[in-house]
């Protein structure tokens, strides 16, 4: 064998010695689709860049969730149904109100790849916070909590292309809250928030399906959440003279109804 076959073999084998390196280490892979570790693959192969969501634009819907009986609304909750219904007034906005006993049907009929731990939950309020990412994945648009107060319309403040969720005013608990969620369609923040919280389904609340668990994923991917201002959507309620503002967009009134 001459000199240049020779070269030329040992060329195409270190080559090939390459590619199956790449493979074994997923490198290529990896650049092909985001490797999510708990829900279905079908998701992560149709995402390439976890910074990048592929919708733009909030749809200008409303969401809550609620018991179906008013009789069982805490007072405040009539307070956060009427100014939402006032600032945010139909038919420019659709009101969507998700009741409790209606949520494992979403569940069942969208998502039932996720029915076995959404009905592993000890408490009923880690379903009324994991159903919020499946809904707002679906439909996009703005999810406030019943004791939420709304006073100016802050939808033109909104980025498409983000998730929008005020700064927490209680950091030693949290960052960030799912009290108040805005957000375009099939986001990728919310795959990450459900692929995260399997591992988290038999902690406190806080962890495992609510502020503490968007916290963490928050500060893994800054770039896709826009963060509102504490001042203006959501003051203290320690603070006595920034809670009782009303030139602000919104305030969480804390009535703590689980």
């Amino acid at each position: 064998m001459d000199c240049k076959k020779f070269n030329k073999y040992i060329l195409y084998f270190i080559i090939i010695l390459l590619l199956y390196k790449l493979l074994i280490n997923n490198k290529i892979f990896k650049e092909l689709f985001f490797d999510f570790e708990n829900i279905p693959k079908v998701y992560n192969k149709e995402i390439k860049d976890i910074n990048i969501s592929p919708e733009k634009g909030i749809p200008k819907i409303i969401h809550h969730i609620c018991p179906k009986d008013y009789k069982r609304w805490n007072n405040k909750w009539f307070i956060g149904y009427e100014s939402t219904l006032r600032i945010f007034p139909s038919p420019e906005y659709t009101h969507m109100y998700w009741y409790d006993d209606e949520l494992y049907k979403f569940i069942e009929s969208d998502f039932p790849w996720f029915l076995d731990i959404f009905n592993s939950y000890d408490i009923n309020i880690k379903r009324i916070d994991m159903i919020r990412p499946f809904i707002l994945y679906k439909y996009g648009g703005i999810y406030l909590d019943m004791d939420y107060v709304v006073y100016k319309n802050f939808y033109d403040e909104l980025p498409e292309d983000k998730v929008s969720i005020p700064k927490s005013p209680y950091e030693k608990n949290e960052y960030i809250q799912n009290a108040f969620l805005c957000t375009p369609p099939k986001h990728n923040f919310w795959l990450l928030i459900i692929d995260e919280c399997y591992k988290h389904k038999d902690e406190h609340v806080f962890n495992a399906t609510g502020p503490q668990l968007y916290t963490q994923i928050y500060f893994k991917y800054t770039n896709l959440v826009n963060i509102l201002p504490i001042e203006q959507y959501n003051p203290s309620i320690d603070d006595k003279e920034a809670f009782e503002r009303t030139d602000i967009y919104a305030k969480h009134l804390l009535s703590t109804s689980w």
